[in-house]
């Protein structure tokens, strides 16, 4: 059975269509219409949106599917995501804009990108709302372009998830071996402090990798938050 995301659709309809009424009114902001820079905003807002999911092929269920949804609250939703997901990519050096500019020369150390989960320590929920900062060597890491930010701040549409992307490393020399240093560092009011610290070993490469690739990732073990006044702790005392 074949199933479809209503969304995808609907999002997909709503993000060409600002584009182009904004490149049509002359918007200010609007410094790029590509495809690509569409692709990031669709990207952007089914990433904040819940699926909704019908049968594909099915007329019915679509219409069914499509007059069980609040219309005007769903299209302002989508909107109000999709004009942030614009602003944001269009205000950012997208990995496919990057000019060389922006980037070491080659032979560089090319960092992976580094994800993980926050998890509050008693109910094991992800947690949203708060900032992680990911530091290398000490010192906070740079993004490799304004759009994977540092701190990140956990999104209540992706809760308990952090990403981050660092500027690759110039390397004297090809196959040089390097091992960076990392801490991901997690101050929340009411929560432990945390400081969760690993490394990473890289061979430093020909290429400069600007494209993102899920194969080329660092996966952080869970972290889990505990309140400061934790009944565990003073039971353990």
């Amino acid at each position: 059975m074949n199933v479809h995301n209503l969304m995808e659709e609907l999002v997909y309809t709503h993000v060409n269509d600002l584009f182009d009424t904004a490149k049509r009114d002359g918007t200010d902001w609007l410094n790029c219409s590509c495809s690509q820079c569409r692709l990031d905003t669709i990207c952007y807002v089914l990433n904040r949106m819940p699926p909704k999911y019908i049968k594909s092929g099915r007329g019915l269920a679509y219409n069914q599917v499509e007059e069980s949804l609040d219309k005007a609250q769903l299209q302002a939703d989508i909107n109000r995501i999709a004009l942030e997901g614009m602003k944001q990519v269009l205000m950012s050096k997208r990995p496919h804009a990057l000019e060389s500019g922006n980037l070491p020369e080659a032979p560089v150390f090319n960092l992976p990108t580094i994800m993980g989960r926050i998890l509050n320590g008693h109910t094991f929920e992800p947690m949203a709302g708060l900032s992680v900062k990911l530091l290398m060597n000490g010192t906070p890491a740079q993004p490799i372009d304004t759009s994977w930010e540092n701190p990140y701040t956990i999104s209540p549409h992706t809760p308990g998830t952090f990403t981050f992307w660092v500027m690759p490393i110039p390397s004297k020399s090809e196959k040089e071996n390097r091992v960076f240093n990392f801490e991901v560092r997690i101050e929340v009011p009411g929560y432990e402090e945390v400081h969760h610290y690993f490394e990473i070993g890289l061979t430093a490469e020909s290429v400069i990798r600007t494209a993102y690739s899920a194969e080329h990732a660092f996966i952080v073990p869970d972290i889990h938050l505990f309140p400061i006044d934790d009944d565990l702790d003073s039971m353990s005392d």
